[in-house]
């Protein structure tokens, strides 16, 4: 029997969807006053039928189930005042109406599915969310609306009401809603149980993962978006971010009230968009690769996002309550500035652990993998195909697998634990000295072999952030940022790059010198049980390295690089100078005649003077180019080519 009131339920629901799919529809472009007046009886009628239920459940009022039918039609014919009224008005003026309220028509819409939540859940568990609660209305709103009655009707809505407004005016946005309308189906808290929150948690981590390279790609290859479907997406996004956020706290101890809000204030902006109907083209176009405001808030926008997704992936896999301990958090209490520093310190241990963790970086390694397998496609080079597929192979074994699931003490291993050398394995003890300084000498010889392009291209976690084909395309803003053309063209010389190069080497050299101390029981100094040399590590490198990363529009492309942020990046940069890497030509005399100059216009790193280079000595050779080949492919003619330790062996031997 349970079975039939399901099934029966389930029905009521989708038609309902189906019913407000048609009523938004209608809502987006009415043709007459009737149609307009249909709208509301529509909506007015659905209101009453839900509503009398509701008053019957709550146990307010003594009801039977014949005085609530004579309730709720009562109520259905209070509610057709305001519609035939203004019908009656539009005889004598059929302009007088022209449009729907919209603030009507989305509390009308949220509140009839809410009421419809409400009264189904009541009638299943046969306990009223008010008895349930108390008339606690709180704890009545999260639980109506993280439903699945509640939840599964408004995916459906989503992706009827955008199928029929706009599949075929606005392919993207269209798009954009399809996948918006499955992450909502996909909602932690829509049923309960383990298995689907693993199964939402994880499946829709991989559609939001899809929906992000597809708004990458799509930017990409247009260059310029409507200004108004700029905006949702950023709205959108950044309510993603609060719904994942009101997921961990779901997962910690089952509070829905986050998840509610995010999922009301997603409904509100998606009405808001579907029913105007020039939401999707309004205010005009933006080349968005020359507006920093706006490509830098799409860039916090998405990080939040990622952010509060990779959370909930490692509160899923680990246990929320193995995790968060894991982070070890001080108390806050005391006095003033010990609780303002307790907040400091868990803030940034809590950032570190999350942005440090397997899990983010496996989803940030698929999003940015993809991106750079669609650069892979579009590369011609052979050398440079090779390279971003061995970029992509390091970070998936050497950042992801050995350190996270194959080695589980990898701090003892050279080049594994200390991979981003020092700080990079935490503490800096006694035993752990040799394999710090193997590190170095291993990194070092390659770089003189190869040139630092084996680290800043290949091993380095940043390249496959920055070379996938969106992120590639903001190395432009080397150019039309004056700060970002100040610090690339700049170089080494610059005040900004010897300041932030120095602050970083004193910080993890003194804390480097302080954590040795207290390995010797010589000092007994710690950030609330932190070693200090870890703690600036985690600041520097899963901190305020997504600073560097989010703020591309305004400081450049490889911020890494061009600041001196990244003291490993400048050792072998260093050490790369007196090594075998640099660029040459086969034919000087076609860098004489080339008139366009595309090698210096294509660097990501802002290096411009390779043309003049190539003239005069038939090479170019800096301690800033890394190898990422981008002037190789540029060049118009093929006549740029990397040079290091095989082309060197190979002369020696074929002179022999």
């Amino acid at each position: 029997m349970m079975i039939t009131v399901e099934f029966l339920l389930s029905s009521l629901a989708i038609s309902m969807g189906v019913a407000t799919s048609y009523i938004l529809f209608l809502s987006r472009n009415p043709t007459s006053s009737l149609k307009i007046v249909i709208v509301y009886i529509l909506l007015a009628m659905m209101n009453g039928m839900l509503l009398g239920p509701a008053i019957y459940f709550s146990g307010i009022f003594s009801l039977t189930v014949d005085s609530t039918i004579i309730l709720t039609a009562g109520i259905m014919s209070l509610e057709m005042v305001y519609p035939l009224f203004i019908f009656i008005n539009g005889i004598g003026n059929p302009h007088s109406i022209k449009n729907v309220n919209l603030k009507l028509l989305i509390v009308a819409t949220l509140l009839n599915e809410f009421l419809m939540s409400l009264d189904f859940n009541s009638y299943v568990s046969g306990i009223s969310a008010y008895t349930l609660y108390n008339h606690n209305m709180p704890a009545i709103f999260a639980d109506t609306v993280s439903s699945y009655w509640f939840i599964f009707p408004m995916a459906l809505e989503m992706f009827l009401t955008a199928f029929l407004a706009i599949r075929k005016e606005y392919r993207k946005p269209f798009t954009f809603i399809v996948f918006q309308s499955v992450i909502m189906f996909l909602t932690p808290t829509a049923m309960a149980g383990f298995t689907w929150l693993s199964i939402s948690i994880y499946a829709g981590g991989v559609f939001m993962t899809i929906l992000l390279v597809y708004l990458f790609e799509s930017l990409y290859r247009d260059n310029s978006i409507n200004r108004g479907f700029a905006n949702y997406v950023i709205e959108i996004l950044l309510t993603y971010a609060l719904m994942m956020i009101g997921v961990l706290f779901y997962q910690y101890d089952s509070d829905k009230i986050i998840v509610s809000v995010a999922i009301v204030l997603e409904m509100i902006i998606y009405i808001n968009a579907i029913v105007r109907p020039g939401s999707f083209r309004e205010k005009g176009k933006i080349i968005w690769i020359a507006d920093r405001k706006w490509s830098t808030e799409f860039l916090l926008s998405i990080f939040i996002a990622e952010f509060a997704m990779g959370a909930t992936f490692d509160l899923q896999y680990f246990g929320a309550a193995r995790f968060l301990n894991a982070m070890a958090l001080t108390s806050i209490s005391g006095s003033i500035p010990n609780i303002l520093s307790a907040i400091a310190y868990d803030s940034i241990i809590f950032i570190g652990s999350i942005t440090g963790s397997s899990w983010f970086l496996i989803m940030m390694g698929l999003e940015m993998g993809s991106l750079v397998v669609f650069k892979i496609l579009k590369t011609r080079e052979l050398e440079n195909r090779i390279r971003l597929g061995l970029l992509i192979g390091a970070y998936a074994i050497y950042t992801i697998l050995i350190p996270s699931f194959v080695i589980p003490n990898a701090q003892i291993y050279p080049f594994i634990g200390w991979s981003m050398g020092i700080g990079a394995g935490g503490g800096l003890l006694p035993y752990l000295i040799i394999p710090m300084l193997l590190t170095y000498v291993l990194s070092g010889s390659l770089s003189l072999l190869f040139g630092a392009r084996q680290l800043c291209s290949v091993f380095c976690t940043a390249p496959l952030m920055y070379q996938g084909t969106f992120y590639d395309s903001m190395k432009k803003f080397n150019r039309t940022s004056g700060t970002a053309k100040y610090i690339s063209t700049g170089g080494e010389k610059n005040a900004i790059y010897r300041i932030v190069s120095m602050t970083v080497y004193l910080s993890l050299g003194i804390a480097a010198i302080i954590s040795l101390l207290d390995s010797y029981h010589i000092l007994n100094y710690t950030l609330y049980g932190t070693d200090p040399l870890f703690f600036i590590y985690i600041i520097l490198f899963d901190m305020m390295w997504y600073a560097v990363f989010i703020t591309m529009p305004y400081f450049g492309s490889y911020g890494c690089i061009n600041t001196g942020y990244c003291h490993w990046g400048n050792f072998n940069r260093f050490i790369g100078r007196f090594g075998l890497f640099r660029l040459k030509v086969k034919d000087t005399n076609q860098c004489v005649t080339c008139k366009t100059k595309d090698c210096a216009t294509a660097c990501p790193v802002g290096l411009s003077s390779q043309p003049g280079s190539f003239i005069s000595s038939g090479e170019f050779k800096n301690s800033r180019c890394v190898g990422i080949g981008d002037c190789v492919e540029a060049c118009p003619y093929e006549n740029i080519f990397f040079y290091d330790v095989r082309h060197f062996l190979k002369e020696k031997l074929s002179r022999k």
